[in-house]
């Protein structure tokens, strides 16, 4: 499938860390019917995760977004080399994947296709990891009716037995049921406390992130070469 290599070396070549492709049919046929997912995986840099360390959050949500706006691009970028093709796409940006920031949910979960491309599975913190990242990752999504080969879903968790996001989070709001996708979101976490939480965090210039920061997984990135 040479179109399929060609678009993830774009995508990668665009900046993207990761690049996997998810069968979704009719996940998001409410809102678009298009039945292949394409997942993006953008590493943060380290010396964001340093930013949460110090507790310097407001330079931290400057580079998290930063890192947003990156993935757009490349969605976007994505979106119309695919139209080029021929075949139809959607960039599942995160203006367009109308985010409910009080229920942190959207319309078409980039963790779902992420876990459905293979590319990671959902922590403790109900947060995507990756082997190679943790969960110091922003994604992003296209959606398409491009042919491709699917990755393997992971559809069980691939944590051990480390607690250390369980033990970081300020409000306890994390449950000890390790993910899979046969769970609900509120069996891993319960997710209005951590909501409110985070809101009230960020209202105030502030933020929580040492779910993320703590992550074993997160840990062995920041040391890496």
């Amino acid at each position: 499938m040479s179109e399929m290599n060609d678009i993830k070396n774009y995508l990668i070549e665009l900046g993207a860390s990761k690049v996997g492709f998810a069968d979704v049919d009719g996940l998001a046929s409410d809102f678009i019917d298009l039945p292949h997912g394409i997942s993006l995986v953008l590493k943060l840099p380290k010396e964001a995760m340093n930013l949460v360390k110090e507790e310097e959050y407001e330079e931290y949500w400057k580079c998290f977004h930063s890192q947003i706006a990156v993935l757009t691009e490349i969605a976007l970028k994505g979106e119309e080399y695919i139209k080029n093709l021929g075949y139809d796409a959607f960039a599942l940006t995160m203006t367009r994947n109308e985010c409910d920031m009080e229920r942190l949910l959207s319309i078409l979960p980039y963790k779902t296709i992420a876990t459905k491309s293979g590319l990671g599975w959902i922590g403790r913190s109900a947060l995507f990891v990756t082997p190679e990242y943790g969960s110091a990752v922003a994604l992003g999504a296209i959606l398409t009716d491009m042919p491709l080969e699917f990755g393997e879903p992971i559809t069980d968790s691939e944590c051990d037995d480390c607690t250390n996001c369980q033990d970081a989070c300020p409000v306890n709001a994390i449950n000890p049921q390790k993910w899979n996708d046969r769970l609900n979101r509120e069996d891993i976490i319960d997710i209005e406390t951590c909501a409110e939480y985070i809101i009230g965090q960020y209202k105030v210039g502030l933020g929580c992130t040492k779910c993320m920061s703590e992550c074993k997984r997160t840990q062995e990135y920041l040391k890496s070469g």
